[in-house]
């Protein structure tokens, strides 16, 4: 099964603002899909869903709260496959990643060569055009406590992504 390990996200009220102030090619990620991802698995067997638990449960940390804040693209602002909101405070959520992501390689997992905490909220298809950019590169969307870690399903469809939980870890 596809999967990858999250932290899932509630909709803030400037997300909407900035999806609809995005013009062109693009598929806007719903309300009910927002997550920030600390690892993608990729193909993973009911087997591998223990160990991956044991490594979560090992670099868990303390609840911790995350701010939300800007807008960023992936590549790059000139070729802009991905919008996403940045994190304000990425060290624990950074230094979660790392010790997950070094655990993992030991289980064969690849290894990130570099993170960047963000919420991904449009995947462009096309070409885009952002009205009022300037207005989001620093607007605040929200925080939330951080409390649970996700290992998810991923289920890809013709509409869309289906996520669906297979483990939940509290922190």
């Amino acid at each position: 099964m596809r999967s990858f390990i999250a932290i899932e996200v509630p909709f803030f009220k400037g997300i909407e603002e900035l999806q609809s102030s995005i013009e062109g090619k693009f598929k806007a990620v719903e309300k009910e899909n927002m997550h920030l991802t600390l690892k993608f698995l990729g193909e993973i067997s009911e087997r591998d869903v223990e160990k991956i638990k044991g490594v979560v449960e090992k670099c868990k940390t303390q609840p911790f709260i995350l701010k939300f804040k800007g807008v960023g693209f992936f590549p790059n602002e000139n070729y802009i496959k991905v919008v996403w909101i940045g994190v304000e405070n990425p060290e624990k959520i950074a230094e979660m990643m790392r010790c997950i992501d070094s655990h993992l390689t030991k289980f064969g997992f690849k290894r990130e060569r570099s993170y960047v905490p963000h919420l991904t909220i449009a995947r462009v298809k096309g070409k885009i055009k952002i009205e009022n950019l300037e207005k989001f590169r620093n607007m605040e969307f929200g925080e939330i406590e951080v409390n649970e870690i996700k290992i998810k399903k991923s289920t890809l469809t013709p509409e869309g992504p289906i996520y669906e939980d297979i483990e939940i870890i509290p922190l």
